[in-house]
This record gives structure tokens, C-alpha cells and sequence, in this order.
């Protein structure tokens, strides 16, 4: 007796397979948070994985970081208010 096993039947039990697996692995990451945020660093485990705002930053270029640092770090650039001159006024 010979058995036939079509492709679709093959193709689909892989896909089905695949999925599967996907999903579990996924559980298995938010049911222990530490290796979550091991594998994940800009996605907030109490939220299901949902962007942190570091997110964001990760896309923006260098300059933009560097920036963003140095103004929240009080080191670098330092902007002073600008003061009309007395004589403006006249």
C-alpha cells in the first residue's frame, strides 16, 4: 500500500508547524521578563511588548542622540536667552 502525500498537505502542515511554534516562543519570553527584556531592550514587558520611547530614538541618526544628550546632560552646548539690545528701543 502506498501512501501520497501531496505538497499543499506538506506545505501547510510546515506553515501550520511554524506558526505554532512562533506563537509559543513568544509566550515563553513574556512569561519570564528578564530574558523578554534581554531580547527585546526597547519593547516595556508590562505593556505586551508595546515600543518604549527609546524606541524612537533608536531610528533618529547620530547627530540627533548626540544632541539630545548633551542639552539633558547640561555638558556641550549651552543656550542663553536672547536679550534685545538696549538700543532696539530707539
Amino acid at each position: 500500500m502506498t501512501i501520497r502525500i501531496s505538497f499543499k498537505t506538506i506545505a501547510l502542515a510546515a506553515a501550520l508547524s511554524a506558526i505554532t511554534a512562533t506563537a509559543a516562543s513568544a509566550q515563553a519570553a513574556i512569561s519570564e521578563p528578564a530574558a523578554f527584556q534581554a531580547l527585546y531592550p526597547y519593547r516595556d514587558v508590562l505593556n505586551n511588548g508595546a515600543p518604549t520611547p527609546a524606541a524612537k530614538l533608536v531610528l533618529e541618526p547620530p547627530a540627533v542622540l548626540q544632541r539630545l544628550q548633551a542639552e539633558q546632560s547640561g555638558i556641550g552646548v549651552v543656550r542663553l536667552p536672547r536679550h534685545s539690545s538696549h538700543r532696539a528701543g530707539r
